[in-house]
């Protein structure tokens, strides 16, 4: 599934966009997961103390936050499905 990166997350990747090898139905925070282990400096930004998706990144699943849809950080993810994993932002 490719994966699509913004602001702080690029630097780390090394890329704008990332193919992942992981299967379809492969949850949002295996995906999570996955970046972790293979990416260890985006710990601190992606996953909280208790290994959950952290409050500082949001992962999106075709235009919206993992956060707000019906399972949660446990929806399946699909290949065909955008996904785009970006920190969070503040200010005014």
């Amino acid at each position: 599934m490719r994966v699509h990166f913004f602001a702080t997350f690029r630097p780390i990747v090394g890329s704008a966009q990332l193919d992942v090898p992981l299967a379809d139905g492969a949850t949002v925070q295996q995906l999570a997961q996955w970046l972790v282990d293979h990416y260890p400096d985006m710990k601190e930004m992606l996953l909280d103390e208790h290994g959950h998706l952290s409050r500082r990144a949001h992962i999106f699943v075709d235009g919206r936050s993992a956060r707000w849809l019906p399972a949660g950080i446990d929806t399946p993810l699909r290949a065909d499905q955008k996904i785009d994993v970006f920190p969070a932002v503040a200010g005014g």
